[in-house]
């Protein structure tokens, strides 16, 4: 089964595609959430793909603690 995330890195924040739902989220400790449609293709267009733990790491999210 193939994984249906995909990770980038634009402007020093890391988002993560779903290629199922199509849909693209910022992710982050700080800053999480949706991307607007037209932020959407920019950021598809001209992104790097980066690996999972590289968009862990640049968001932050790699930091947390779990409870």
């Amino acid at each position: 089964m193939q994984n249906p995330f995909k990770f980038y890195l634009y402007e020093d924040n890391a988002y993560i595609y779903d290629t199922n739902q199509q849909r693209l989220f910022q992710m982050g400790v700080e800053e999480s959430g949706d991307v607007d449609c037209d932020m959407e293709k920019t950021i598809l267009a001209e992104a790097e793909e980066i690996s999972k733990e590289k968009a862990w790491e640049v968001s932050g999210l790699d930091k947390l603690q779990p409870c």
